[in-house]
């Protein structure tokens, strides 16, 4: 066994162990396209080439069976099919002998094993139960695990385009998901684990307005005026300066009544 990295394709560099054999014969496996892409066999990480990452990610992120022709066409999308058919072929032999067990392979589909763990799987999950009013909210929907895995894109540095358009997807989804989270907590209470889930939208989009309202709220909640009138604040200046407006009316009658008492005094 030996160590070493694998270069992805923004050129970040990811620590792997080259493995000859995996002792236990069958492996929890899980596909990661999440920040990073990242493929693990029983917590190991395995080193895989260029195409069989790009197989991967591609099932992963589709989360159904696909056919031979669309797979090829759209992960070489530049080549002829002969040559995409080809490159498919050797990207599978290449995930041969552990990785191969995360494809079901047919006739004429590919699709991503069920038995494969897939984070942005688990994390669409999260979302939607967090998006969803008759939706029972997990324990563990509330942990600064679940913010992290709503805080990251899919495969940042990664330019195909269908990587760019499940990201611009998930993008706007975990987004939501975040300000439902942030509104969720503040019902509960919950005013720190509230405030990280609204910043970490904010993070994500600085100037998205419903994510400082997400801020704002929580603050109004917890009863901290001065901190809702600076977050206010801060965005309004930062609104002014890249984009020349002014904040919506929905979102400056969140501290309006707070300005008028300070005026008074």
């Amino acid at each position: 066994m030996r160590s070493g990295v694998v270069r992805g394709s923004g050129g970040s560099e990811t620590p792997v162990t080259h493995i000859g054999r995996v002792d236990d014969p069958h492996p929890e496996l899980m596909v990661s396209v999440l920040d990073t892409f990242m493929f693990t066999a029983g917590n190991r990480p395995l080193a895989l080439p260029s195409g069989s990452r790009k197989l991967l990610a591609f099932l992963a992120l589709r989360d159904r069976p696909a056919a031979r022709h669309l797979v090829a066409s759209t992960l070489w999308p530049e080549t002829p099919p002969q040559d995409a058919a080809s490159s498919l072929r050797s990207a599978l032999w290449r995930l041969k002998p552990t990785a191969s067990a995360a494809v079901v392979v047919e006739d004429l589909d590919l699709g991503p094993h069920p038995d494969v763990r897939v984070d942005i799987r688990e994390s669409r999950a999260l979302a939607h139960r967090l998006l969803d009013p008759s939706s029972e909210i997990l324990p563990s929907d509330e942990t600064a695990a679940a913010v992290a895995s709503l805080s990251v894109d899919v495969l940042p540095g990664w330019y195909d385009d269908w990587v760019v358009a499940e990201n611009e997807e998930w993008h706007q989804l975990r987004l939501h998901a975040l300000e439902a989270m942030a509104a969720h907590l503040t019902l509960r209470g919950r005013w720190a684990e509230a405030v990280i889930a609204a910043l970490a939208a904010i993070r994500a989009e600085p100037l998205r307005e419903s994510a400082h309202g997400a801020l704002i709220k929580v603050f109004l909640a917890e009863g901290n005026q001065m901190e809702a009138l600076q977050a206010f604040s801060r965005y309004r200046s930062m609104l002014s300066t890249e984009l020349g407006i002014e904040p919506t009316e929905q979102l400056a009658g969140l501290v309006s009544g707070l300005g008028r008492r300070r005026a008074d005094r």
